[in-house]
């Protein structure tokens, strides 16, 4: 327990520093201004207040987040391995995934919604193009710069198909996966925001673009807060996940 306090300490200093500069550039100072850049004075209580809101919009939230990047590592990691592995298919079709993994995905917003009969499917759709393109990206180039001799020595052991996808080039691809499927879960949050800013009734972003509306800036930070408080536990339980499936690469 000490040492775990110990190994967070600077953490939690950076924080506190952080937010005591926040609070003497605000309410202390007023440098910023105090329309816009709400103190703690006033954020703390919109929080403690909203936190029933904002827990239901985490809810919201996470039926849009989880399908999708649940759809977009499956797809991606599966085609990124395939592709990868057959030279004539990765030759002919990688110019084609660098020119639509260029394309901006919120400018597809308005094309989503127009070929979904649903709000809920088109921002899916818009999280999920967000999320599958680095993680495609990602397992294309894990798969490529394998070490031939990996795959020298199971051919020499005779590891072929399934037994080889699953003992050789995936654990051999694993560290490059893991590191385009972290992107595209933050990539994936920016998303979310976007697309709970059109047609949402609920959800983090869609409580942050409310409130902005009525130029309700505390509500605004606020929503800020807990999203950056999500996104911060969310990778920290990815990286639990990552840390067990890399044990052997980590050095942490």
């Amino acid at each position: 327990m000490t040492r775990t306090i110990a190994r967070h300490a600077g953490v939690v200093a950076i924080g506190i520093a952080l937010v005591a500069g926040y609070w003497l550039l605000t309410d202390v100072w007023r440098v910023l201004d105090p329309f816009l850049f709400a103190g703690p004075a006033k954020v703390y209580p919109a929080f403690v207040r909203s936190l029933d809101k904002l827990a239901e919009g985490f809810v919201s939230s996470l039926k849009l987040l989880v399908p999708a990047y649940a759809l977009a590592v499956v797809l991606g990691v599966s085609l990124g391995v395939a592709i990868g592995l057959l030279v004539p298919l990765r030759r002919n079709l990688t110019p084609y995934i660098t020119a639509a993994s260029a394309v901006p995905v919120t400018l597809i917003t308005p094309f989503a919604i127009h070929v979904f009969s649903t709000f809920y499917a088109a921002s899916v759709c818009i999280i999920f193009l967000g999320a599958f393109w680095p993680i495609l990206g990602a397992t294309l180039a894990g798969v490529v710069t394998i070490d031939k001799r990996y795959l020298e020595t199971a051919a020499t052991l005779e590891i072929r198909g399934v037994e080889k996808m699953f003992r050789v080039v995936l654990p051999a691809a694993a560290p490059t996966i893991f590191s385009g499927c972290s992107i595209a879960l933050k990539f994936a949050f920016i998303l979310l925001t976007v697309s709970e800013m059109f047609g949402a009734t609920s959800g983090m972003g869609y409580f942050v673009q409310y409130y902005s509306d009525f130029a309700r800036f505390d509500m605004v930070i606020a929503g800020f807060v807990f999203m950056a408080a999500v996104l911060v536990g969310v990778m920290a339980l990815f990286d639990l996940v990552k840390k067990r499936a890399l044990a052997w690469t980590l050095n942490s």
